[in-house]
């Protein structure tokens, strides 16, 4: 069902005369159910929804024009399967054509809302006017107003949603079927709603051929009983054949008669009363109903979020585990280094006695192992950058499968692969290099005859990497702190971030739905509000 299609404005609490008691309560509970949300695809979530906008209809359509104004006409909504003769019906009890009938189908298009001229104003502020065309004529029974459904089972969608809405705002619906379509089964679960809901219904059996009259009320009769529908009236139009126009006075007589006798003010007022009272203890069941789904929906985002930062915070910490054991410096790293710092290469002094830098290591030295120390770094971080990228898509496909699983409702969630994880890994790890860098400007001090501050990050990167004998030339030549294990835990944060970075989007996703189980224990609060009312 589509949304409410009444105004905020329309039902604004207004001080009248009659205005129950209750109607505070019902007016905060509209806004309630209207805010519900079951958005996760849960087993039995398109039943909530449905649910939900049954109920929100029925308090915005029905509930609280009957709280505010209770002198106003009870509606007689006139609903059955195509071809059934509702319009035709219509017709014939006012007498006259207040609404097109013909062999077209669907006939009934635009509903109408056939009323006496003296009523129309009781229903102006009635959300049933923004649905239907309100027809005034003296021929509709005093304190009833009478409105000709679209067909239930319209081969138009939006035919069959207005049929079942404009249920939502009855009195009294009146059943009319045939001979050939009283078993279909759509207006009999559509009559099982009402039944629970506690519309007032009856029942007409139109166009009866005499020869099967007998053996179809029976079997009518019978179904009627075993719904619980063994007392509502029931009405047979025998089928005068083809014809046109509003059919024979004598035809249509009972049912006029019964109608007015509801008619009556003080009678009308009882039928809006009896059904609005039969609608409270089942109101309260939905929002029961309601509140469990939105608990449900709130333990299963619950569940979601455990499992998302479950599989990206065991990629994260596989990442971490494989990264201590060095993995990113062996190949390029490695042989650069041992290239560099062999016997005669340009790092070989920082493999020995470094205490010789305060006596004097500078000139083109200095430029020439800072140099060799910043491409020994390049290449840890080119080594680093694929390590960190597919531990990330280790995450998300973990993230995918928990999220995917049948009855989760997370994969409406999941996000594309956007093609920007490598970048951001890249982005990730160029970050970590740059504070690697400010930190060896801070730790630099007398070692600046040895090494710049470039080729002191360099050598910093590549040793929290792992390369151990880059670990010990850097704590050679910053004794004072383990500036090597600082430098390490900020990697290991850095590439652990990464990782857990795959769920965010997801998670965003998520937390944007608002699901709060204290959601269902409003709810619940509404629904306590209603206990004992009748």
């Amino acid at each position: 069902m589509t949304a409410t299609p009444y105004s905020r404005d329309t039902l604004s609490a207004r001080h009248v005369r009659g205005r129950s008691p209750i109607l505070d309560v019902v007016t905060d509970l509209l806004d309630d159910v209207t805010s519900t949300r079951f958005p996760l695809d849960l087993p039995g979530t398109e039943g909530l929804r449905e649910l939900r906008d049954r109920v929100e209809t029925q308090i915005g359509a029905h509930l609280l024009p009957r709280l505010k104004r209770e002198a106003g006409p009870a509606v007689v909504v006139l609903g059955g399967s195509t071809g059934a003769g509702k319009s035709t019906l219509v017709n014939s009890v006012v007498g006259r054509e207040v609404s097109p009938a013909g062999v077209i189908r669907p006939t009934t298009i635009s509903p109408v809302l056939a009323v006496r001229s003296e009523d129309t104003w009781l229903v102006a502020e009635h959300p049933v006017t923004e649905l239907a065309q309100v027809v005034p004529d003296d021929g509709v029974p005093a304190g009833l107003a009478l409105l000709d459904a679209p067909d239930l089972d319209s081969v138009l969608e939006g035919n069959r949603t207005l049929a079942n809405l404009l249920l939502e705002t009855a009195d009294l619906w009146l059943f009319v079927t045939t001979a050939a379509r009283y078993g279909d089964a759509v207006p009999w679960r559509v009559l099982a709603q009402a039944q629970e809901r506690g519309i007032s219904v009856a029942v007409v059996l139109n166009r009866v051929p005499r020869r099967v009259l007998p053996e179809v009320r029976a079997d009518l009769m019978r179904r009627m009983t075993e719904l619980g529908l063994g007392e509502a009236p029931l009405f047979v139009v025998e089928d005068v054949g083809p014809h046109e126009g509003l059919l024979p006075e004598r035809v249509v007589e009972p049912v006029r008669t019964w109608l007015g006798l509801l008619g009556g003010r003080n009678t009308a007022r009882g039928v809006v009363r009896r059904t609005t009272q039969g609608v409270w203890g089942t109101l309260r069941e939905e929002l029961l109903r309601l509140a469990d789904g939105v608990t449900e929906q709130a333990m299963a985002a619950g569940t979601l979020r455990s499992r998302a930062e479950q599989a990206v915070g065991e990629a994260a910490d596989a990442l971490v585990a494989r990264l201590r054991t060095g993995v990113a410096t062996q190949g390029a790293p490695t042989t650069r280094w041992l290239s560099a710092a062999s016997s005669g290469g340009v790092l070989a002094p920082l493999t020995g006695d470094v205490s010789r830098i305060r006596k004097g290591w500078r000139g083109s030295g200095v430029r020439d192992r800072s140099r060799a120390a910043v491409a020994i770094g390049a290449e840890t971080r080119q080594a680093l950058a694929p390590l960190v990228a597919d531990a990330a898509a280790d995450a998300a496909a973990g993230l995918r499968a928990a999220w995917s699983e049948p009855g989760r409702g997370g994969t409406a969630l999941l996000m594309d692969d956007d093609g920007a994880r490598d970048p951001r890994v890249e982005g990730a790890i160029a970050a970590w290099a740059t504070r690697t860098g400010t930190l060896a400007e801070r730790v630099l001090g007398e070692s600046a005859r040895a090494l710049d501050p470039a080729g002191l990050s360099g050598l910093l990167q590549a040793a929290a990497a792992g390369l151990e004998g880059a670990a010990r030339a850097v704590r050679s030549l910053v004794p004072g702190e383990d500036v090597v294990a600082a430098v390490a835990q900020d990697l290991h944060t850095t590439a652990a971030e990464a990782v857990r970075d795959e769920a965010r989007p997801s998670l965003d996703r998520l937390a944007a739905l608002g699901l709060r189980s204290e959601a269902g224990a409003g709810l619940r609060l509404r629904a306590s509000e209603l206990r004992g009312h009748r």
